[in-house]
């Protein structure tokens, strides 16, 4: 098996995940605070991608738009997956290490 060829950290795939509309950080917050980061950092968001009303203690297989935004790195040259906060790629840490390694191997 071929190392995938990194992509550019400063092209980014944005990754938005809410399990409930009572969420204190919805959707739009969590756009505008990766959309700030981004300004700060110099980066540029090619993809947004979200999952609604999933829990982040869900299944991989269960999030077609973290699946989505995972495939998204290769396929936009993009070197860096962006959520607004952590638990928003997932809560359990197995479950994290997978979404880790998965984006290793996306490149």
């Amino acid at each position: 098996m071929r190392k995938a060829k990194p992509g550019d950290p400063n092209v980014v795939v944005a990754y938005v995940r809410v399990s409930t509309d009572e969420q204190k950080i919805g959707p739009e917050a969590q756009r505008a605070a990766i959309e700030a980061w981004a300004a700060r950092e110099g980066a540029r968001v090619v993809a947004w991608h979200e999952d609604l009303g999933v829990s982040g203690s869900s299944e991989i297989d269960e999030r077609r738009g973290l699946i989505a935004a995972i495939s998204s790195l290769r396929t936009q040259g993009a070197g860096t997956l962006i959520a607004a906060k952590r638990d928003r790629l997932a809560r359990d840490v197995a479950v994290s290490v997978l979404i880790e390694r998965a984006v290793r191997e996306s490149g």
